[in-house]
Order: C-alpha cells, then sequence, then structure tokens
C-alpha cells in the first residue's frame, strides 16, 4: 500500500470511489450521491485540485498497487491565529479493503508528514454521533472528544449530533 497527495490525473478513480462511498455510507458524509452523481469527471479533477491551494492541504489517497482504495482531506484555515491546526474530512476506505488497518495507515503517513514538516499541532475531526464505528476509530487512533454539536446533521427528517476530536501531534 502506498500513500500519495491526489491531483487531477487521479480524477475518475476518486470520482469513482467517492459515488460508493456516498452509496454505501450515506450516513458518514454531509454530501449525498444523488447530488454528486450528477457531476462530471471534470468537476472532481477540479476539486482536486482546488483541494492543494491554502488553506487546503489536498486529499490524500491510499492505494493498492495503482488502485485507490481510499482517501482523505486534510485542510487549515487562513486565519493566521490558527496556522496550528488542520482538519480532516471525508476520510473513507473502500468496503473491500475496511478493516486491514489502511485508514490508520493513511492517517499515519498524514500525521508523520505534518510533524515532519511542522505544518500543524493539533489535527480536528468530527463524525456523526450515529456512526459509532467512526467516532471508536478516532478514539483508538488517540483522539479526544471534545464537544457535541446538538443537533448539527438532519438528513430524512431525522437529526444527529456531530461529535468532535482532537489529536495532539
Amino acid at each position: 500500500m502506498t500513500v500519495r497527495l491526489l491531483n487531477s490525473s487521479d480524477a475518475l478513480a476518486y470520482q469513482q470511489l467517492r459515488l460508493k462511498s456516498l452509496q454505501e455510507s450515506p450516513e458518514a458524509f454531509l454530501s449525498n450521491y444523488t447530488s454528486e452523481a450528477e457531476y462530471k469527471t471534470q468537476v472532481f479533477s477540479d476539486h482536486l485540485n482546488w483541494s492543494i491551494h491554502p488553506p487546503f492541504l489536498g486529499y490524500f489517497g491510499i492505494f493498492d498497487s495503482q488502485k485507490l482504495v481510499g482517501y482523505v482531506q486534510i485542510s487549515k484555515t487562513m486565519l493566521e491565529k490558527q496556522e496550528h491546526l488542520v482538519f480532516i474530512n471525508n476520510l473513507y476506505i473502500d468496503s473491500q479493503y475496511q478493516r486491514q488497518g489502511l485508514a490508520a495507515q493513511l492517517l499515519n503517513y498524514i500525521f508523520d508528514l505534518l510533524k515532519k514538516n511542522a505544518i500543524a499541532e493539533r489535527a480536528f475531526v468530527s463524525c456523526t454521533a450515529k456512526n459509532k464505528k467512526a467516532c471508536q476509530f478516532y478514539i483508538h487512533q488517540g483522539f479526544r472528544r471534545y464537544a457535541i454539536q446538538a443537533k448539527a446533521v438532519k438528513w430524512l427528517n431525522e437529526y444527529d449530533d456531530a461529535i468532535e476530536f482532537v489529536k495532539v501531534l
């Protein structure tokens, strides 16, 4: 398995995996399959290109040989007083590759990169309270729960809380 920054040449593979993630785990993302399925591959290419410009550090993918099997987005703010923070979004591992430690491998690669380049001191992530698997994963990865946003998500007329986590790098 290798990890690297995604770029526009990865757009089709990213599009396919992103749409699969939205179909298989709709509760795990704020977007939905119906809206993103309408996007052309060029939209995903532009999104990957856009995501490597500040305040974003980009999407990182984990590959099995040449096959993209997971991704995560890392971003920062433009605020000088928060330059020491990063935000983790959209972590997903293909269902056929889950429970093999790949999400941890992907995050560890990013944490090593952030520490090595003195990019950040703390990483923040959130997930919905109903996504117990994700909550347990982040705790297992050394994140600590620090806040709850009550009713932060409303989907299919049901509310869910967002659980906020932080990890000191």
